[in-house]
Order: C-alpha cells, then sequence, then structure tokens
C-alpha cells in the first residue's frame, strides 16, 4: 500500500521546487504529485517511494508535513472505462474518493493510488 503524504506551504515561487529539491537530494522519487492554491496556502499530495526516508527529507528542510494516510493501488487495464467501474463500485458502496493520482501507465496496464476515508468500507467494495 502507497502513503500520501500533505504538505501545506506558503504561495510563493519557489516552494514546489523546495520540496521535489529535498526529496531529490534524499534519493526519494515522487510517484505521484498533486499541488493546488487556495488564498495564501498551496496544498501539496505526494506519494514517494519512500515515505519515511520523504518525511526525514522534509523535516530536515523545514517542510512540514501536516497529514499521512494509506492510499489504496488499484491496478487497471488501460482502456477506456476502466477507472470509472472502480469509482462506480466505491460509490456505490458509499465510500467518498478523497484524493486520486496515476501511479504508472503503459499500453495495457494502469496503476492508480486513490484516497479515501473509509480504507475498510473501500477494500471490502473492491473485493480485497
Amino acid at each position: 500500500m502507497a502513503k500520501e503524504l500533505t504538505v501545506s506551504m506558503p504561495n510563493k515561487p519557489g516552494q514546489l521546487a523546495a520540496l521535489a529539491d529535498a526529496l531529490g537530494k534524499a534519493g526519494v522519487n515522487i510517484q505521484a504529485l498533486s499541488a493546488a492554491t487556495a488564498g495564501g496556502k498551496g496544498i501539496i499530495r505526494v506519494v514517494p517511494s519512500d515515505p519515511g526516508k520523504a518525511k526525514r527529507a522534509l523535516k530536515a528542510a523545514k517542510i512540514r508535513v501536516s497529514g499521512e494516510r494509506d492510499v489504496l493501488e488499484i491496478r487497471l487495464s488501460n482502456k477506456p472505462g476502466a477507472l470509472a467501474r472502480v469509482a462506480k463500485r466505491l460509490g456505490k458502496a458509499k465510500v467518498n474518493i478523497d484524493s486520486a493520482y496515476l501511479l504508472s501507465a503503459d499500453r495495457r496496464r494502469a496503476v492508480a493510488a486513490i484516497g479515501v476515508r473509509n480504507m475498510r468500507a473501500a477494500k471490502k467494495a473492491l473485493g480485497r
């Protein structure tokens, strides 16, 4: 299971570079990333290759991790509608999707990471 780290940073130039630089210098690969702004804050969600090492590197760079959670790794066929089928199963089970990322894809397969609040219900809905 992958981990998603959430970081809140000031909405100003160079912040994403600081985060990426800290992870890169620590040898941590970014598997997926989402960044958005709201007012004066930037919210960055990152799925690192090594969450423990990522947290230590960010702390050393004085970047505070404000949240951490497991995300489901879902293997899909890389065809139209594959993600819709998974999302519908979760919706039918009343599982809300808070975040979703594409971790990797080739011509045949894709791997997505999906963040939910109710992991137990999500796993049950997906037969895990």
